[in-house]
């Protein structure tokens, strides 16, 4: 397993890329030893995202997985929500099927967790208000919104690797993210505890601070739980070579 976008020099069969600290720690957490796959935290960002597939692909996986949290864009996706992607779709409309077989596999995890198989919008700049989700929701049909997966997909599709999303809703449509919440997390995906804390001296955001806490624990509680079940289910265990 490697951090802050080092990829190792041998890859196991599956690189799952996470973007930020505590999506990685959520994988962290399982046993993993034997079950094919490491983890790269890559930090937030299409650029980031992309580099860190192509150097896990150089170092020799062969099976690319987009793994954290995402935010909601349709109505009816809730905070907790799996987002199990069958497509992932850039801003500019371009868009990428995930592997057909593996996604199959994977899908069986609607017996245990609220998913939803709808597309995935990738973006360079997170979506702040509700009005720009539900925009962005009727401009190109996407259910959730992150910044990583298009472009480990495109990645994906180059070298001709099997390719999965596999993310958790934080925040839902209706939910506008604290004036300044990008500068909360650095380069790398660590928190920048200071920034954060400075959200909290202005009374204005309390409100929405303490929506967003309480999205996110309940989000990371799935990330959490998700991890578990898909190592128990040994559902990144062998995946290349699934179409």
């Amino acid at each position: 397993m490697s951090f802050d976008g080092a990829v190792p020099a041998a890859v196991p069969c599956t690189a799952i890329i996470a973007a930020l600290a505590n999506e990685r720690a959520a994988l962290a957490r399982v046993p993993h030893a034997g079950l094919g796959w490491s983890v790269v935290q890559s930090g937030p960002g299409p650029e980031r995202a992309a580099r860190c597939a192509r150097a896990a692909v150089a170092a020799g996986a062969q099976a690319l997985v987009s793994w954290g949290l995402a935010g909601g864009l349709a109505a009816d996706v809730a905070s907790g929500t799996v987002i199990l992607p069958r497509r992932v779709i850039m801003q500019r409309g371009e868009t990428f099927a995930v592997a057909a077989a593996w996604h199959e596999r994977l899908a069986a995890l609607a017996g245990e967790f609220t998913v939803s198989f709808g597309d995935l919008l990738t973006v360079p700049v997170a979506l702040g208000s509700s009005a720009a989700k539900a925009a962005a929701a009727t401009a190109l049909a996407a259910v959730a919104v992150d910044m990583e997966s298009a472009a480990i997909a495109a990645v994906a599709a180059r070298a001709r690797v099997p390719f999965v999303a596999l993310r958790v809703i934080v925040d839902a449509q209706t939910d506008a993210l604290p004036v300044g919440a990008e500068k909360w997390i650095d380069a790398c995906g660590n928190m920048r505890g200071a920034a954060a804390l400075g959200a909290i001296v202005r009374p204005g955001e309390w409100q929405a601070l303490w929506r967003l806490a309480q999205r996110y624990r309940k989000a990371n509680a799935v990330l959490v739980r998700l991890a578990r079940s898909v190592a128990a289910r040994r559902l990144f265990d062998g995946a290349a070579g699934q179409g």
